[in-house]
């Protein structure tokens, strides 16, 4: 057994912060004297990118007690309701995606995983997104406040989520840290012991600091974790068809700022937009086997009707680590793996490692030779990140077919798990049994996200939407419950104010 004193993070990106705040608060919370550091080296440039998060960024805030209006003011974030799916089904199509889940406050109905709101939309016809708040809220481009003694006052239990520039989120974050040392140097090796824990890191200025548990959290690089141990490589290039991003700026319409991300399907991929308070982070995200960065530019700029310039042209890799958890070593965030941009896996990833490490395994001794605990955390983790491939490898089951890269897609990248999933549920709609939870009742991808992806691209049946009310004897009470859900968003949405409202506050 090893007593923790030390506990290092490498990088100090938004993974790397996110790190530090959740082990800082789990050791001063059970009165353990261990120090943090975070690795930050003022001499390495950090690029801010635009990104979006889940509603589980949400609970971030608030378990750490870091005040929304304040992050908003210092991050110049936006608040993100869902995302605007075009163009994916097929041409002139789109979908709403929202991020809210109205079955955690429908009245329950046996069986309890048979969701009848999402049921009963598909059975009449209507898409299942109509009975989300976080629609109404996307198509009014409002938000879930209203104003009392002339401060925003929250009128949804809804998590809702944020677009951000990752490097301003940094800096709040090292603002805004406590008990955590923050040591500017150049990592350059790390020294081991004989069991082959990591003992000492060493910087370019000939310092070395002894540490207990490090996180690596240095993105692609995996400087630690890829570098010191055996840990395999699981690739979802086959079912992930893209494999390059062109980052850009777009020009923001600054008194109509929107809250939601807007993924819109291309000839050879996709293209994101996120509105932060300042601009537009967007990017196209291709196939570098059917078109080059120069022939991408081109087809991007005859899209959006002007030229753009291209901040970088990135090449990645789908896949994770085969293990996370190595020794006394554990990656954290991109270090571990990378999906691609969509659906916003990156940040939430790295939460629910962390916020899984500290609850269930994180102890004052660690045996760091227990490969027992390290495989179910592995296993755990990278089953996440399974999952995750498989919800956005449905988003790929297209009608299109106006492009070789759309021809390819459909003939040669969906997965066998994926195409499985919905043969179920052509025959019985998604259930929320249909879905394993293993992660400590950290929030996962289940039913509440597919819904809106399957109804979206027209997967789900309204002949077997029709039995399954019938079978159950529901469509009665699920029809005056989707009523009662719509008359109240609709009079809500009377008071509710403008997302620019509620940004301007934030920057008084």
């Amino acid at each position: 057994m090893r007593k923790l004193k030390n506990v290092t993070i490498l990088g100090a990106g938004t993974a790397g912060w996110i790190s530090a705040y959740i082990l800082s608060d789990f050791f001063f919370t059970n009165k353990q004297n261990v120090k943090v550091t975070i690795v930050d080296p003022s001499s390495i440039p950090i690029i801010g990118v635009g990104e979006g998060t889940t509603g589980i960024f949400y609970d971030f805030l608030k378990r750490y007690n870091l005040d929304e209006l304040d992050f908003l003011r210092e991050t110049k974030a936006t608040l993100k309701f869902g995302i605007v799916h075009k163009d994916w089904k097929e041409l002139n199509h789109q979908y709403y995606g929202p991020i809210d889940d109205p079955h955690l406050l429908a009245s329950k109905k046996d069986p309890e995983d048979f969701e009848y709101l999402n049921v009963y939309a598909i059975a009449a016809g209507r898409s299942v997104a109509d009975v989300h708040l976080h629609t109404k809220l996307m198509e009014t481009n409002k938000v879930p406040f209203n104003f009392e003694n002339n401060r925003p006052d929250l009128k949804s239990p809804f998590f809702y989520a944020y677009h951000f520039d990752n490097h301003l989120v940094g800096n709040y974050l090292r603002k805004r840290s406590k008990n955590i040392e923050i040591l500017d140097e150049v990592y350059t090796h790390a020294s081991l012991n004989e069991n082959g824990e990591i003992e000492k890191l060493h910087f370019e200025s000939g310092k070395e600091i002894e540490t207990d548990l490090v996180l690596d959290c240095t993105g692609f690089r995996k400087l630690l974790i890829n570098k010191l141990y055996n840990v395999g490589w699981k690739s979802y290039q086959k079912n992930l068809p893209v494999n390059r991003a062109m980052p850009f700026f777009l020009k923001l319409d600054e008194k109509n700022i929107s809250n939601y991300t807007l993924a819109w399907a291309q000839k050879n991929g996709w293209m994101w937009q996120i509105p932060t308070q300042e601009r537009i982070g967007a990017g196209y995200v291709y196939c570098d086997d059917f078109t080059g960065p120069e022939e991408a530019k081109i087809e991007i700029e005859k899209v959006l009707g002007h030229e753009i310039e291209p901040r970088n042209d990135i090449k990645f890799t789908s896949g994770r680590i085969e293990k996370s958890w190595v020794k006394n070593c554990i990656a954290i965030g991109l270090a571990s793996g990378f999906l691609e941009p969509l659906e916003a896996t990156s940040i939430h990833s790295t939460l629910i490692q962390m916020i899984l490490f500290a609850t269930d395994y994180l102890k004052e001794e660690m045996d760091f030779n227990n490969e027992k605990i390290m495989d179910e955390f592995n296993e755990r983790v990278g089953r996440q990140f399974d999952d995750f491939m498989i919800f956005l490898n449905t988003h790929y089951v297209s009608n299109r077919e106006d492009s070789d890269f759309w021809k390819f897609v459909k003939n040669d990248c969906i997965h066998e798990d994926t195409i499985n999933f919905i043969n179920k549920w052509k025959n019985q709609l998604p259930r929320m049994s249909d879905f394993d939870l293993y992660l400590s009742g950290l929030p996962h991808v289940q039913s509440q996200l597919y819904y809106p992806v399957l109804d979206g691209l027209g997967l789900l049946k309204k002949d077997i939407a029709r039995e399954e009310m019938n079978n159950f004897n529901l469509k009665p009470f699920a029809r005056d419950e989707y009523k009662r859900f719509n008359d109240l968003y609709d009079d809500q949405m009377k008071s509710f104010i403008r997302h620019n409202d509620y940004l301007e506050f934030a920057s008084l």
